[in-house]
Order: C-alpha cells, then structure tokens, then sequence
C-alpha cells in the first residue's frame, strides 16, 4: 500500500512539474505616431527567460531606456512564471515599419506593425518654448453624426510640480473622451518634449462650422534659476493657450437612403447560431444572434434589430446587448440581439436575409450591409411511440383439430377451455373497474387526487416561476405516461386547444424579451389533467402486458 502511495506521489509530481508549452508576444503602446516622437515595445514570454536580442531592431529604430519585471503565480498547485520587457523606440524613418519577431527562450513573437507618419513642417509653437498646447482634428470636412478624433497634445522641457489641461466641451456636438492619457517623448523644433496625448470623439449634432475653442493649460514649473525652488518653493506659475481650430460640417447627402442616418468608416451586419446543416424539430427553439459593428458610430446612433415574421415559425427576441469601445481612435459601436425561433410546422424553414443602409465616408458613397438568407429543415415533433399491436387472438380448437381421445379426456378438455375464458372475463372485468375508480375519486376530491408532480407545478405557478413552471409541467406530463422533452413535443400531443395555447403563452414569457410574467390561466388550463393523457396511458398499459396465447 505503501509503495503505491508513492508511486501515485511521484506520477503526480511529475504531472504537476512537467511544462506548458513556452509562448512570447509583443504589443506597442500605440500603432501609430509622428517621426520624432517615441513608442514602447511590449516583451512578454509565459516563462523565465534571458532578455531578448533587440539587434534587429536597430535599422529602423533608435534604441532608448529599457525596463523588465518578473512575476510568479501559485494555482491548482501548479506554478508558473513570466517576464516582461518594456523597450523606448524612436523610429528613424517614416513609414510603414514593422517589428521583426524576436526570440524569447524557446518562444517566438509575431511581428507588429507599426505606422510613422511626417514630422510637422511647423511647430505649433517658437523654437525654444518650455511648454505649448497642440490641437488636431481628423478629419476636418464630416457629415453631420460623423465621428471626428481630436487629439490634445501638450509639449514640455522643463520639470513640472502640477498642473492640468481643460476638457474639450462644445454645446452643438457629442464630446466623448476615449481611453486614458498617454505619455511619450517626441522632437518639435530640435529641441526634446516630454508628451501628455488626450484623445476625444466629437460628433456634430448640426451642420454648419463647428469651432473647436481654444484649450488652455495652467500649472507650475521649478525654475533652474531658483536655488531655493526644490526645498521652499512650489514653482513659477505657467499657462499656454492652444489655436481654435474649425471644421466644416456638411448635411445629410440626398443620395442617402432612407431610414437611419449611419455615417461610418466601416460597418459590418452578421448572423451566427443557425445554417442550412442546423438540426431543427417542430415546438424545439432555433437560437441565432444579429449583430452590428460600426467603425466611427457609437452603440446609441445603431437602430435596434429586429427579425421580420416568418410563416411556419414564431419568433421571441430577447433584449439587446450594446457596447462602444475604442480601436486607433475611432469608436466602434456594437449592438447584438438574440432571437428564439420556434418552428410550428414540419418542412423548409427560412430565416430571411437581413440588410442595413449605411454611408460610406471613407467612399463618400452610399453602401449596403447584408446577409445572406438561411433555410433549414424542421423535422416532425418526437411524438409519443403508437402503442403496440394488439396480442393475436387465440384460436378456437375446432372438433376436427382434437385428437382422438376418449369422452371423458374430451369433456375436460373443454372444461378446462371453457374455465379459462370465464377466469379471462372476470379478470378483464376487475381492472376496468380498477381502471376508473381512481378517475371518479379524483372527480370527486380533485385535491385528495393530485400526484407530487402536480402540485410541484401548481406551486411554481403561484410563486410566479415561468422556468419552474415549465420543467415540472413537462415532470408531471411523463408521470402521467406522456412523452414530454419540451414544451413543443408536450402541445403535439395534447387536444385541448386551451391547453396549446397556454403552453404557447409560456413559451413567450421563455424565450421572448419580456420574461418572468406567467401567463394568467396557467394552471386553470389543466385544472382536469392533460387533454390526452388518458388515450397515452392506455396504450401504454395495453403494450407492457404479455400476450395470453403465446401469439406473436
């Protein structure tokens, strides 16, 4: 036992000790930037490892200040490990640059782009300055609700003990700052800056000149000159002003279609959750997704989606999910939707193609997302099994077929038959008369007569559970001898059509967006039982019992 234990000891410590497969990746701080300013490269590896060759980085980058840090993490029992590298670069060309992949360890990264525009012809301020305000605009010609990035730029050589630059407001335009202030370095006039970037999404409301005010930076610098400035004073009080700057708002073109008005760099419509190989059943729920992403729209300017009517199927949206994020300084809007399709006949089922009107202001030009149409193939409801032919019945010995035997073998013979037919009858006769006492009791004192699994439903009824309500009808409906996986396979089988549409009012609350309100009538709809349970039990009763003569 002993040794066992050990083993099992060792395996595991082999198990737990053995490695994952080492990986590396890179990542810049930004993806973009101008020729004189700086970018950190990113170095992660999953394992400890020495630091990495930056060689092949040297053609097209000036190597700066490099930093690394290393962190170790207990779960499960298992440790592992990582280190992360952080490089200065200052590119010394223009350009599409590329970082090549680099080796960490055993591991590879991938290679990164990265995009270095022209060093500005002018400084936005004289040769020399200690500290300047920078505003830009991109683009300076939009439609109006077309997204514009405004970038704030704030330039300083000298040591700063606090200060703050103004937040952009306009009244006639949405203003959304995107992510938090960066900070690099960068060359303006030969001389080297310290940079504070703040990035904003402005959306005009109206068309017409949309004037972006002048931005104002006030704070306090330590002057070299003062010998006193370190030990007792706060620093000389400082401000710069930046330029206004205008942009030209145009109005909706007339080229534009009708319905929503989405000026966007890019716009993409798609459909997940269902193809032409989806299996589908009658009463069983389809669940697909529409969802849309907008390059330059926020969430709130996307319309709501909706599924058009389908012949053959119910459909119940659910509520929608939406989201803005940020991707190079543009905000992209998602909105997504979930619909339950529930198929009412057998045969071909399509879900129509979807299409949204869109304008393309990288084109200028009107465009068209869209989807393609789905058909699938509804198969029949899994209905209970037909119950079971009935035994042969037995055959009656004719005089013929009795052999040769005396009178008195041939009297108890009969007697023996006819015996048996009589015990048959009374036996018949007794579970008939079993069968429907318990029917009358219930008629009675339905409340005597109720199983567990009923009042388990009528409970979640009254405690206003759709989910509950749904589970323990489909448990008491196979109590009672019904095949019941869903509420669609239950409502094939019933023939009352209160209790149909009962069960179609709670596959609503289910799958619809509304959820949680119980349909009113519920539980009175099968106040008597199911509507053919009695037919299902009694072919079950009839295909359990074994035949009487042995026929097939």
């Amino acid at each position: 036992m002993i040794r066992r234990l050990l083993m099992l000891l060792a395996l595991y410590a082999v198990a737990t000790a053995s490695p994952a497969a080492e990986t590396a990746r890179a990542w810049l701080d930004r993806d973009s930037l101008q020729l004189g300013e700086t970018v950190t490269l990113n170095i992660e590896s999953s394992e400890s490892a020495s630091e990495p060759d930056f060689s092949a980085l040297d053609a097209d980058f000036e190597l700066l200040g490099r930093s690394s840090s290393s962190s170790v993490s207990i779960s499960n029992g298992r440790t592992t490990s990582s280190m992360l590298w952080a490089v200065g670069l200052r590119p010394r060309r223009e350009g599409k640059l590329t970082i090549p992949p680099l080796t960490v360890g055993k591991a590879r990264t991938e290679a990164v782009a990265l995009t270095v525009g022209a060093a500005p012809a002018v400084a936005a301020a004289n040769a020399g300055d200690d500290f300047f305000l920078d505003v830009t605009a991109d683009p300076q010609l939009v439609y109006v609700q077309q997204q514009v990035r405004v970038t704030v730029r704030f330039y300083y050589a000298v040591n700063l003990t606090d200060g703050a630059v103004e937040e952009l407001s306009l009244p006639d335009a949405v203003v959304q700052k995107l992510g938090q202030d960066r900070s690099y370095d960068a060359e303006r006039a030969g001389r080297r800056y310290r940079v504070m970037e703040r990035r904003y999404a402005v959306t005009a409301q109206k068309s017409g000149s949309l004037v972006l005010p002048a931005l104002n930076f006030r704070g306090r610098a330590l002057s070299g000159n003062d010998p006193n400035a370190l030990f007792f004073g706060r620093g000389r009080a400082v401000e710069t002003r930046s330029e206004a700057t205008t942009i030209e708002v145009k109005p909706r073109p007339a080229a534009s279609a009708a319905g929503a008005w989405l000026p966007a760099q890019s716009l993409q419509l798609q459909i997940e959750g269902v193809t032409a190989a989806t299996p589908a059943r009658v009463g069983e729920p389809l669940t697909v997704t529409v969802t849309e992403i907008a390059q330059g729209l926020g969430f709130e300017q996307l319309p709501e989606i909706e599924l058009p009517a389908m012949a053959g199927a119910e459909v119940y949206p659910d509520k929608s999910v939406t989201r803005s994020r940020e991707s190079s300084g543009w905000v992209v809007g998602e909105r997504s939707r979930k619909f339950a399709i529930v198929p009412k006949h057998a045969g071909k089922l399509q879900i129509p193609a979807l299409s949204l009107d869109w304008w393309n202001v990288a084109e200028d030009a009107a465009a068209k997302a869209a989807t393609e149409s789905v058909t699938v193939d509804v198969a029949e409801a899994a209905n209970h099994p037909a119950a079971a032919p009935a035994a042969a019945a037995p055959a009656v010995a004719t005089r013929a077929d009795l052999p040769a035997d005396s009178g008195s073998a041939m009297f108890w013979r009969l007697a023996a038959i006819v015996g048996f037919l009589l015990w048959l009858a009374t036996l018949t006769v007794l579970l008939l008369v079993l069968r429907r006492l318990p029917r009358r009791a219930a008629a009675a004192a339905p409340s005597v007569a109720f199983s567990p699994t009923r009042r388990s439903f009528e409970r979640a009824v009254a405690d206003g559970d759709a989910a509950a309500a749904a589970q323990r009808l489909l448990a008491w409906a196979r109590s009672e001898g019904l095949r019941a996986n869903h509420l669609g396979e239950l409502a094939v089988q019933l023939t009352a059509p209160a209790q149909r549409e009962a069960i179609a009012r709670l596959q609503a609350v289910l799958y619809g967006a509304a959820g949680g309100t119980l349909p009113p009538g519920l539980a009175a709809a099968f106040a008597q039982g199911f509507s053919g349970a009695e037919t299902v039990a009694a072919n079950d009763a009839a295909s359990v019992l074994p035949p009487l003569w042995g026929g097939r």
